[in-house]
């Protein structure tokens, strides 16, 4: 008995410290900081352990980590499973590395097969004729930037039919690539001039023809001719190859 009355006095006090910080004469209640909280909570628990029967131990400090230093054994812990997860998957990769350049060696000496201009843009009715290139300084109100070259590739429209077709380019949104002299490569300027081709969308009278260009920036140092000209045609999910003569 004299036990449980201690150990209730005890029990008494500790609350009764808690409620002596919690409140006040007439003032408004005082607001625990974290460390005042943890020390009542300690102290509570360390009482009630001690006169626990069922746990003779008694009271122990559980010590909780710091945010930073578990987010670092987070981090750690994150780092050796990606380190895991890539050596695992290393050989697969080293496989499909492999047989990707074996499929390059294979084909490297294949090239594919050229097709005409008109087929490339996948046109039925109008044919696309090529007339010529030509290198220059400047075409119309565009001015190459330092160092390069205008090349215009001249192409005309053809409606060899006895009525009027509608030639829309535009909706295939064509991409031209070109390979000037076996060595440079060069994508097509998009401009805003009537005669793009890659922009054209017009009506071509039976038997009449539209002249259009594609317009390319090359070295000025490199390219001072057209000797060889070839261009690969994007058009929607399609590429084609096209060899001029």
């Amino acid at each position: 008995m004299k036990k449980f009355g201690k150990k209730k006095s005890l029990l008494g006090a500790v609350f009764l410290a808690g409620a002596l910080v919690l409140t006040g004469c007439g003032e408004e209640p005082y607001e625990l900081q974290d460390n005042e909280r943890e020390i009542i909570v300690n102290y509570a628990a360390h009482m009630i352990a001690k006169y626990n029967v069922r746990q003779p131990e008694g009271y122990r400090y559980v010590y909780q980590q710091p945010d930073d230093e578990s987010d670092s054994e987070e981090e750690q812990s994150l780092e050796t499973q990606g380190k895991e997860t890539e050596e695992e998957q290393q050989p697969d990769r080293a496989q499909e590395d492999i047989a990707s350049d074996s499929a390059e060696t294979e084909g490297g000496g294949e090239e594919q097969p050229s097709v005409t201009l008109s087929e490339a843009l996948g046109l039925k009715n109008i044919q696309a004729v090529y007339t010529g290139a030509e290198l220059t300084n400047r075409y119309d109100s565009v001015i190459p930037a330092s160092g390069k070259k205008l090349m215009i590739l001249h192409v005309t429209l053809q409606n060899r039919t006895k009525k009027a077709r509608q030639c829309d380019i535009l909706s295939l949104l064509p991409v031209f690539r070109a390979k000037v002299n076996g060595t440079q490569e060069v994508t097509s300027e998009l401009t805003i001039l009537p005669e793009n081709l890659s922009t054209w969308e017009e009506k071509i009278p039976a038997g009449g023809s539209a002249d259009t260009i594609i317009l390319f920036q090359v070295d000025a140092d490199e390219i001072s001719s057209i000797d060889q000209l070839e261009l690969k045609v994007t058009a929607g999910e399609k590429t084609s190859r096209v060899v001029f003569q």
